[in-house]
């Protein structure tokens, strides 16, 4: 066990040199505050919160790991809630059943609940596109408002450089992850001259969540939090 110790501690040096830690001079993290989301937006970062957790749950399950019930359980549950009158109103595909089904898939097996898992994912993206295609400001808000939720949960997981919340880890991935997709692929962003920087900047955000699981060394908040104030500052110039 003695021999442990230097070996964190070169670990925690060699952290320091890591891109990940603030920039100088960079603004404290949340110094300016989220944008407020339309009824429209607010309807689509619900349905890319629950895609962020049926992705952790996806990505488990195929490491045959534990923890994919959680992810397709109270949380998935808890945001439906919230939207469960509008998806209803707009008819769309993702519905109470679905969920059901996904909180049952686990107790099937990996296979039984990967295909449940595309049935649900399916849902998702069809009750998403009814919405029709995110304009820039649109794919900004969310992505915006997706990364800072991420990043609060990052904070909430970590105490001294080490994962201590597992699950506020994986669903902040999770998240990082559709913010991601969200800034890569969105017809409202693509081929604009900022976009590239702005990839770069949520990727060195992402970073922060290798995998699913942690390692057992992982980047103080404060430097995951600097980071996002570069995403902000590309997306100023992307408005």
């Amino acid at each position: 066990m003695r021999g442990r110790a230097p070996c964190r501690l070169l670990l925690l040096g060699l952290l320091a040199v890591q891109p990940l830690l603030p920039v100088a001079g960079a603004a404290e993290p949340d110094s300016e505050p989220a944008p407020a989301l339309d009824a429209l937006d607010s309807y689509r970062l619900a349905l890319l919160r629950i895609k962020g957790h049926v992705a952790v749950a996806r990505t488990l399950l195929q490491l045959h790991a534990d923890g994919a019930d959680y992810h397709l359980g109270q949380p998935l549950r808890s945001i439906f809630e919230t939207i469960q009158p509008e998806l209803a109103r707009r008819g769309a595909p993702l519905t109470a059943d679905t969920l059901e089904q996904l909180e049952r898939a686990t107790a099937a097996g990996p296979d039984a609940a990967l295909a449940t898992l595309d049935l649900a994912a399916a849902a998702i993206d069809g009750s998403f596109a009814q919405t029709g295609a995110p304009d820039t400001r649109s794919a900004l808000a969310l992505a915006e408002a997706l990364l800072r939720e991420a990043v609060a949960l990052y904070a909430d997981a970590v105490e001294d450089h080490e994962v201590v919340d597992v699950r506020r880890y994986r669903a902040g991935r999770g998240y990082a992850l559709q913010a991601e997709a969200l800034v890569r692929h969105a017809s409202g962003l693509r081929g604009h001259p900022e976009q590239a920087r702005l990839v770069e900047a949520v990727v060195l955000v992402r970073q922060a969540w290798p995998g699913v699981d942690p390692p057992p060394i992982v980047f103080d908040p404060a430097g995951v939090a600097g980071r996002l104030e570069e995403v902000l500052a590309a997306m100023e110039r992307l408005r």
